[in-house]
């Protein structure tokens, strides 16, 4: 059972991966469309990828000593949410450069500022409450709407050049993403049906980094902006 729960634990590295290659792509796709919008999403990217290793790490040390890192183990309620927020923020951004509508407030500062207050909240609430508690779940919900948020406008992006599979996939990683999270919170706790949601955990963050990798090198190789309006 234990080499088990170490497989599981190892296995976390893996989705982790992927998501942060598809939000570096989505990042790119960013500074391309809107380079006032290059902070913010970077600052998405980094908040996520974070979150996710210093959990993975959580996970790995649970797995071989049975004690979990408290301040790692918080780190992807706390990073996720603001991480998703920014991403989906600067993709919205994108988005409407590229339709050439005219924006006059500044890009990044307001969600930036609001994310790191959020940040600071977050850290006080799950060091102050119960681990899996009320505050957690508030801050599971804003991970999964900015992660919402943000493949839609990606596939409605990859939608605009014709790139139906690629918006099937940012489909395909709301959908596993929603398996994933009802069957490690919401679901029992047992090793098969973690095992389960890993593997569909992995194939969504799979699907979200080639998705994202596809759409970003249409919009580099035809010009971003400037073609096909």
């Amino acid at each position: 059972m234990k080499a088990i729960a170490i497989a599981l634990a190892l296995l976390d590295f893996a989705p982790v991966f992927f998501l942060s290659l598809g939000l570096f792509f989505l990042a790119q796709l960013v500074d391309r469309l809107e380079p006032r919008c290059r902070v913010m999403a970077l600052s998405g990217f980094g908040l996520v990828m974070l979150g996710g290793l210093a959990r993975a790490f959580s996970n790995l040390t649970l797995a071989f000593t049975g004690q979990e890192i408290p301040l790692l183990a918080t780190s992807l309620y706390v990073f996720a949410g603001p991480g998703f927020l920014l991403m989906a923020a600067s993709m919205m951004r994108a988005r409407a450069a590229l339709a050439k509508r005219t924006i006059t407030r500044d890009p990044w500062i307001l969600p930036s500022v609001v994310s790191w207050l959020f940040l600071g909240a977050a850290y006080y609430l799950n060091t102050s409450g119960e681990p899996g508690g009320d505050g957690n779940r508030i801050l599971i919900t804003l991970a999964l709407i900015g992660s919402a948020v943000t493949c839609l406008v990606g596939a409605a992006l990859g939608w605009a050049r014709q790139l139906h599979m690629a918006a099937f996939l940012f489909a395909m990683h709301l959908a596993g993403t929603g398996i994933f999270v009802a069957l490690r919170y919401l679901g029992p706790q047992h090793l098969l049906l973690q095992l389960f949601g890993e593997l569909v955990s992995l194939a969504a963050q799979a699907a979200f980094a080639f998705a994202a990798w596809r759409v970003a090198a249409e919009y580099e190789a035809k010009g971003g902006p400037t073609a096909a309006r």
